[in-house]
């Protein structure tokens, strides 16, 4: 008798291979048969008319902070992901000596936009190396499973102290230093290091990140490292935004030369920017060309929608380093803000103003042109009719003065999208493009983090509704090749084999999803970080069940209160049952 048999449902199995009618027999954590199973199961689970999936593995998440203190990871855990990689982007809490914290926190702050009070309260900071972090996250359940590279900003940090925001090079003892602790690190089952190349990401405070300007001579030395154990090297690269093509062209020399004299793998995040919006047809072509030659791997990460905002008054918005509206937010609570910010003088004082160069509130005035309300459905893809300086001229006012208004009325539950990246006068039509090529995983969700920015973290179920069934601007992609980008593809770019597939021997993470019916709500603001933080969170429906290593976690949209969720070490705990593997 198997623990849970599946029964009927369409398998679409993860491979991009067509869905097909069947059963699937689950024994422990382990799928031991897809097909026309006969033995009865335990648990018996009637998927006629469901889709039957893999758990989603997404490899692109800063859960860092989160996953010590929280057991369910929304907002990944309620829209399927049954695996996520933390550690991204060059930032995270190990290796941390006594004095740094706040240092790290700061860098968190800033990069990826997780609130500082609530990581100040949430971290308890028990660990310094990063083998006694990963510790940590290993000994508290889960909903899912979940697996880390290495951050190089801390790293940087723990080695050269104060020293690191200097414009000395670190010494051949210190890159020497930091490669033990990489070496240190991959032994105790980090996937790989990740390292954070560009301007845009700066500190709470606005300065660089301890990462930025490392120079060739320790990348290698630490790539070297990271490659004799099988990782990866994940960069957000010097001119990802398109703000500079000569330091783009820079940084692909510099990984050129990383895979070449070393092996090692490389993943990068990739745009397709406002500014430079065809650059990426070089990256591709170099990262194909990679692949092409076996020797490594190369992929670009990429998203599945636009790269922007949600605007809102409580998170991100064009008047947020206005002086009156700074004044406002400082001294009032959410409810009298916007009473304050009702009044028409107040309007009109914060419309009189500017946000001063250099800002992100400056920024954003500056795409007008790219600001769309999208609606309480949540349409990612809109057209010209919705875009608000189109809305502004039927209304007889300024783009400003309409997008304040509407800011007014949804705030708790923003529908104004600003879509700088990805996006353009075909929507997502140009995008597809480099979303669909060889060379690119989906890698951008971002979950976890930009907390009152975006909603990302929801990406896996956005992919099914839009890209499988709801888009108008464009064809839509076969649900099959959809699931194949979230599962297999994800899985095997990261080096986890025992998972991403349904597949006799391979670990039993499945999702059972009502396709008809999938739905993604507005997004919300919720205060549930610690310290009362706030988030925006998008409620999910459609997933009939998830089930994590064999155990369902959630049944009918709910929490069933289980937790089999556990740390992947690279090496140790990601590597197939003999005869299986996923890619």
């Amino acid at each position: 008798m198997h623990d849970i048999v599946i029964r009927g449902g369409t398998v679409v199995d993860g491979t991009g291979e067509a869905g097909r009618t069947a059963d699937i027999a689950i024994a422990g954590d382990t799928i031991v048969e897809v097909g026309r199973v006969s033995a009865p199961g335990r648990r018996e689970i009637d998927a006629d008319g469901l889709l039957v999936t893999p758990g989603w593995v997404d490899i692109h998440t800063h859960y860092d902070g989160q996953a010590t203190w929280d057991a369910f990871l929304d907002p990944s855990w309620s829209s399927g992901v049954t695996t996520a990689m933390m550690g991204n982007c060059g930032v995270g809490f190990a290796p941390v000596r006594p004095g740094s914290h706040d240092r790290l926190i700061e860098l968190m702050d800033g990069v990826e936009e997780i609130p500082g009070s609530a990581l100040h309260e949430g971290l308890a900071w028990n660990w310094q190396s990063f083998p006694e972090y990963l510790d940590v996250i290993d000994s508290m359940p889960r909903t899912f499973d979940v697996a880390a590279l290495l951050p190089h900003g801390p790293l940087r940090v723990y080695v050269l102290g104060d020293a690191v925001d200097g414009d000395v090079p670190p010494t051949p003892g210190q890159i020497a230093e930091m490669a033990r602790y990489v070496d240190e690190a991959m032994r105790a089952g980090a996937f790989g290091l990740s390292s954070t190349r560009t301007p845009v990401h700066r500190t709470a405070s606005g300065g660089m990140t301890p990462d930025y300007g490392a120079d060739a001579d320790e990348l290698l030395a630490l790539s070297r490292v990271v490659a004799a154990h099988g990782g990866y090297m994940e960069f957000a690269p010097d001119g990802v935004v398109g703000e500079d093509v000569e330091a783009i062209k820079s940084e692909m020399k510099l990984y050129d030369r990383l895979v070449r004299e070393t092996g090692v793998d490389v993943q990068m995040l990739v745009l397709r920017p406002g500014l430079n919006p065809e650059y990426w047809r070089e990256q591709l072509a170099w990262i194909e060309g990679i692949n092409e030659g076996g020797r490594s791997r190369a992929f670009a990460q990429v998203s599945g929608r636009s790269i922007g905002s949600l605007l809102s008054f409580f998170g991100t918005h064009p008047f947020m380093e206005r002086p009156t509206f700074r004044r406002l937010k400082a001294a009032l609570e959410r409810e009298a803000l916007l009473a304050e910010l009702a009044r028409p003088e107040v309007k009109a004082t914060i419309l009189a103003e500017s946000d001063p160069e250099g800002t992100f509130g400056h920024f954003l005035n500056q795409h007008w042109g790219r600001c769309y309300d999208i609606g309480e459905e949540g349409d990612y893809e809109p057209d010209e009719s919705r875009n608000m300086v189109t809305l502004a001229g039927r209304l007889g006012t300024t783009p400003q003065s309409a997008t304040y208004d509407v800011m007014l009325e949804n705030s708790r539950h923003p529908t104004l999208l600003l879509a700088i990246n990805n996006y353009d006068h075909t929507g997502l039509e140009n995008f597809k493009e480099l979303m669909l090529r060889p060379g690119s995983i989906l890698g951008a969700s971002d979950a976890g983090a930009h907390v009152m920015t975006i909603c990302d973290g929801s990406l896996n179920t956005f992919m099914l509704t839009h890209w499988a069934r709801d888009r108008t601007r464009g064809e839509t992609l076969p649900v099959e090749r959809v699931v194949n980008m979230m599962t297999q593809r994800t899985a095997f770019a990261a080096g986890i084999h025992d998972r991403g597939v349904l597949r006799p021997g391979l670990r039993a993470d499945v999702n059972l999803i009502d396709f008809d019916n999938l739905r993604l709500s507005s997004p919300e603001v919720v205060d549930d970080l610690p310290d009362n933080a706030s988030r925006l969170l998008q409620q999910v429906t459609g997933y009939r069940a998830t089930i994590v290593g064999g155990t369902v976690t959630r049944e009918d949209d709910a929490g069933t209160g289980a937790l089999p969720g556990r740390l992947l070490r690279k090496n140790r705990t990601n590597e197939a049952r003999p005869g299986a593997r996923a890619a």
